[in-house]
């Protein structure tokens, strides 16, 4: 048996040295940043940590901090320390140490195996070129998910959560595209993508040098069987364990549960439809037989509407100032989202759903079943994109309705504008008692893109200005909305109609729940009721008029419909019905962000 030579023994210490010095300074790091580092939280993972790390560098004769090792060790480093650094300094509060801590060990093993990779395949008689080109590749891959997480710092001060992974999770290609252009830009873009190409060669001549030094070295049987035995061992502990506790993993696990939940709204569908008792004798296609519109908008905001804002700077809104002189139409003055974004706003004002109750989406009614027992036959009408990761709660109850149809029925985001909506609506059957509900793309980033040529009646004069473009986007709702209203009220005896945006908008930063400012809550709303409605049904018509500067939020639209429809079943509730005496709810008892802000904290309220 060979003894350790004086050399051995001193590269051994070196290597010990180096190991114990790296697991220190992430803990330093992890103190710095405000966790609780105590014994009890790294002792249990000091020795294997320090094992791993020795064993790496016994493997390929390089010390941890050589060179040698940087293009393996940056996206190592960068989940180890990217998300609990974006935590603290979003939120100056620790992360739970218990999860925190996972983020330590997989970087590190990320590290470590990208090392023992490269090594086993530096094993073959692959080039050493080709190994390390292909290693560099795979650690600019390793880096996707930090860099993700510090783009969208960079853009938000803000790091990643669950609401806005939501996003990411049901988005679409096109829907990508206007994100990216709308806050990043085509030059940051290109300069984003040459440094990516500039560090990838970094890497591939750091790898190669790594690779170079590996040829030098013998591999016997047994170091050949260590080394072989400890890549598996860390792929397996790494990718099966320590991979899916990460932090930002489990925040997208969050997400997903919420996703598979959702498709959960089609199973046992009958079931719930069938449970509706409700007696059509009585409901508005009974007694005043007709049509009911439902407009959804998308991204209006009131603050940036003439007839909501008169010092708003642009006059975006002329249509629906008229209509307030109409005594057929309430425009509702003080109407809230539930959310900022329009999933999860427009599955709870569509269903049974809301912040006020326990219901779960998938256990709900919607307004499609409301609308069919009380003797309508349904459309849906979108033009927003129909497909993302999954379809959407919005798709799963589009799809309810006796009529869906997309303007663009493809896996991209939309490049048309709402006037496409207009072409469905001779569809409709005007003999017969219809809902219609049109899904508008209103004023969805990029501004610009969400209205024809001939609406571009305000130009930027500063080009880092979004406001001129929001505004035509408005003013385009605003004939889109009175188009709607022509033509049902010319062809299909419309007896409602009412509108609603799902969400609204701050110019500057879009909707995000991760910067929530009020601007992105505060949304436009209102209510036509023909002539005939308002005899048939003077309770309600008086309740609307009586509530225009009432406080309401988006999620209580499905009990309003079913108010409006005369339609009260053992699925409504008639204190969130803002057409129902009965309704219950106030500025000082609404909230939005799904509760986490009370509508008293808006600071565009007049001072009490």
């Amino acid at each position: 048996m060979r003894l350790l030579t004086k050399t051995d023994r001193t590269e051994s210490f070196v290597f010990l040295l180096a190991s114990l010095v790296f697991y220190i300074c992430l803990v330093i790091f992890y103190i710095n940043i405000g966790q609780d580092m105590g014994p009890v939280n790294y002792f249990a993972y000091l020795l294997p940590t320090i094992i791993s790390l020795y064993l790496i560098q016994y493997l390929t004769h390089t010390s941890l901090f050589s060179g040698k090792f940087l293009a393996h060790a940056i996206p190592g480093l960068a989940w180890c320390i990217t998300f609990p650094l974006l935590y603290s300094w979003t939120y100056n509060s620790t992360w739970y140490i218990s999860l925190i801590r996972v983020d330590f060990l997989f970087g590190t093993g990320l590290f470590i195996l990208l090392a023992a990779l490269q090594t086993v395949f530096l094993q073959t008689r692959i080039s050493a070129k080709i190994i390390a080109a292909l290693f560099a590749v795979f650690d600019i891959l390793c880096l996707f998910i930090p860099l993700l997480e510090i783009g969208y710092y960079l853009i938000y001060q803000h790091c990643l959560t669950p609401a806005t992974m939501m996003a990411l999770y049901l988005t679409n290609p096109r829907e990508s595209v206007d994100f990216l252009q709308s806050n990043v830009g085509g030059l940051k873009i290109v300069l984003v993508l040459v440094g990516i190409c500039l560090v990838l060669y970094a890497m591939y001549k750091i790898n190669y040098r790594l690779a170079l030094k590996i040829k030098t070295s013998v591999f016997g049987r047994k170091k050949k069987i260590i080394l072989y035995l400890f890549t598996i061992f860390t792929a397996a502990y790494s990718f099966f364990f320590l991979f899916p506790q990460t932090s930002i993993i489990n925040n997208w696990e969050e997400v997903s549960t919420y996703v598979h939940q959702t498709q959960k709204y089609s199973l046992n569908y009958t079931e719930r439809f069938d449970d509706m008792k409700l007696s059509s004798a009585t409901t508005l296609a009974q007694k005043a037989p007709g049509t009911v519109i439902m407009v959804i908008g998308e991204s209006a905001s009131r603050n940036y509407m003439k007839t909501y804002t008169p010092s708003f700077a642009y006059d975006d809104t002329p249509w629906l100032e008229q209509r307030r002189q109409d005594p057929d139409f309430v425009v509702f003055n003080n109407v809230y989202s539930s959310w900022v974004q329009t999933v999860p706003v427009l599955q709870r004002a569509l269903t049974e759903q809301s912040q006020y109750n326990d219901k779960q989406f998938y256990n709900s009614l919607s307004v499609i079943d409301v609308a069919k027992k009380a003797g309508y036959d349904t459309y849906w009408f979108s033009n927003q994109g129909r497909y993302g990761q999954y379809d959407s709660a919005i798709t799963l109850i589009a799809k309810t309705a006796n009529h869906a149809k997309w303007t663009d029925d493809s896996y991209v985001f939309t490049d048309q504008v709402d006037g496409a909506l207009l072409d469905f609506l001779p569809e409709i059957d005007p003999t017969k008692n219809n809902f219609v509900v049109l899904h508008l793309m209103g004023s969805h980033i990029y501004y610009n893109n969400r209205y024809p040529a001939d609406f571009e009646k305000w130009k930027n004069d500063d080009s880092t200005s979004t406001e001129p473009a929001y505004a035509n986007s408005i003013l385009y709702t605003d004939y889109i909305l009175s188009q709607i209203y022509d033509y049902a009220k010319k062809n299909l005896h419309l007896q409602a109609m009412v509108y609603y945006s799902d969400h609204g908008e701050d110019v500057n930063i879009s909707h995000n729940p991760d910067v929530f400012k009020f601007d992105m809550v505060r949304i436009p709303m209102f209510v036509y009721l023909s002539k005939e409605y308002q005899q048939t049904y003077p309770v309600q018509t008086n309740t609307l008029q009586h509530n225009q500067n009432q406080f309401f939020t988006n999620d209580l639209i499905y009990d309003t419909i079913c108010g409006i429809l005369n339609a009260p079943s053992n699925h409504y509730d008639a204190g969130q019905d803002f057409s129902s005496p009965q309704y219950r709810f106030n500025l000082q008892n609404l909230t939005t962000m799904l509760g986490q802000k009370e509508l008293t904290e808006d600071p565009y309220l007049p001072k009490q």
